[in-house]
């Protein structure tokens, strides 16, 4: 039961260390307006939703005073099949997440406070995650959901030097929370088994069915969670309206460190026999006692953008965005409590930088209505060998659409629809785990298909 001590250990860290930031966290849905045509907007004039986009564009803007907010219903769907299925047989391995519906937000207001200063403040949701495998599935021990985000406060400066050029410059308050949950098991009766024979060795016999009757449900799940301290970061940005037509722009946003100092762990039981049973045994600690830290980086942007106006009524915007996944190397949790004796759990991830490329056009089709559409391309910077199922890793192909209506000249109603697919059909991937029957590192492995379905909604008001 010692042995048993130790893997629980392990285990519940182990947890912590690979799901608390999962691939995929990076949301691309800031805007409404800007949604509808793939995100660009790099080098565009977007009034206050420039704060985002690009700082320098605020000096730009037209009107007064321009307000925009927003928020936007990400609807993912997730699909494993285990590396044994058999296509022809609907009975074999497979298990679906259920669609959590994430909502960021999004506020801009913008100011035109002198010809050439523009002054200008966001509030926008940057990074999150929603996923629910369900409790009992085949990967349980490795995660049964995730929530995660972050959410940024950026007041902006921005500063045009002459008719053509000019630099911006934000502050990116940024804090953020989490819950998350896996099995200290893996679920199913040969699981159960092995522990009821654990219980026999140990003289606990009489405890074994009670064990082989729980099923396919977790013995004992937990729950972790945690907030973060707030991380400060720079959001700079140059724009060059190089002709009439043509206009230029880059923006870098700076790393973030995400630092949970005392994140709180929460015991789930089967029922209150298992707690009983496995409280019997005097080996199993009480981890729900403790609390953990750990540091999780938000990675640094670079985006070049080109904009284009053939026409008065058409504008095309091509982005390609820079993203710096290579910090993301490894994750370390410690717990506070120094007398639990719980050693450091250090997890590799090696995560590699990757390009988002986007293209996205607008059409004034009426002076009160403007057609969007796009397509990009998110690379995934997760390697195979630790491909994990916390929020599938895909390099994601999606496709675009958007209309902004104005009933009077001072409102825009934005809409948007945006279909994430993968690039590939399926993945095949595994993560490393450790198995807490054996105490040998192991390998979860299968298939994986994702989709979501994307839609935002916005007003923007300019006087």
């Amino acid at each position: 039961m010692q042995s048993m001590k130790k893997l629980l250990l392990s285990l519940m860290l182990s947890a912590a260390a690979m799901q608390l930031h999962a691939e995929g966290y990076q949301i691309n849905s800031l805007s409404s307006k800007q949604q509808g045509m793939a995100h660009t907007g790099t080098a565009m004039k977007l009034g206050s939703e420039s704060v985002y986009f690009n700082p320098a564009a605020l000096s730009f803007q037209r009107s007064a005073f321009d307000l925009s907010l927003g928020t936007t219903l990400i609807m993912p769907k997730a699909e494993y099949r285990s590396s044994y299925y058999d296509y022809d047989d609907p009975a074999s391995v497979v298990a679906k997440a259920e669609r959590n519906v994430s909502t960021p937000l999004f506020a801009y207001a913008g100011w035109r406070a002198t010809e050439n200063l523009g002054v200008g403040i966001g509030f926008y949701t940057p990074y999150g995650s929603s996923l629910d495998w369900g409790d009992n599935w085949a990967g349980a021990h490795l995660i049964q959901d995730i929530n995660l985000a972050a959410y940024t406060v950026q007041p902006t400066l921005s500063y045009k030097i002459c008719d053509r050029v000019s630099f911006g410059a934000g502050l990116m308050i940024t804090w953020g929370k989490f819950d998350l949950s896996r099995s200290f098991f893996p679920v199913g009766a040969s699981t159960n088994g092995a522990i009821a024979a654990l219980l026999q060795s140990a003289g606990m016999g009489q405890y074994a069915d009670a064990v082989m009757a729980v099923g396919d449900e977790p013995l004992v799940s937990a729950r972790l969670g945690g907030k973060s301290q707030v991380a400060v970061g720079v959001n700079l940005g140059f724009m060059w309206n190089i002709t009439d037509k043509w206009t230029f722009g880059v923006t870098y946003r700076s790393k973030q460190m995400m630092k949970v100092k005392s994140g709180d762990a929460e015991l789930r039981y089967a029922n209150d026999v298992v707690k009983q049973i496995l409280a019997a045994t005097g080996r199993i600690p009480k981890m729900d006692e403790g609390s953990f830290r750990t540091e999780l980086p938000l990675p640094w942007n670079v985006t070049f953008g080109l904009s284009f106006r053939p026409t008065e009524r058409w504008e095309l915007g091509v982005d390609i965005q820079w993203v710096g996944w290579s910090s993301y190397k490894d994750l370390t949790v410690s717990f506070n409590e120094t007398d639990l004796g719980i050693a450091d759990i250090y997890s590799v991830k090696n995560y590699s930088n990757t390009i988002i490329t986007r293209f996205g056009a607008q059409y004034a089709l009426r002076d009160w209505a403007t057609l969007r559409a796009g397509i990009y391309v998110d690379e995934s910077p997760v390697r195979s060998d630790y491909f994990n199922p916390e929020t599938p890793s895909m390099t994601k192909l999606t496709y675009t659409c958007g209309v902004s209506l104005r009933p009077t000249r001072c409102l825009s109603i934005d809409l948007a629809y945006n279909y994430v697919s993968s690039a590939d059909p399926e993945r095949t991937g595994s993560v490393p785990f450790l198995n807490n029957l054996t105490g040998k590192q192991e390998y979860f492995s299968g298939n994986y298909k994702v989709s979501a379905n994307v839609v935002s909604i916005g007003v923007a008001l300019s006087f």
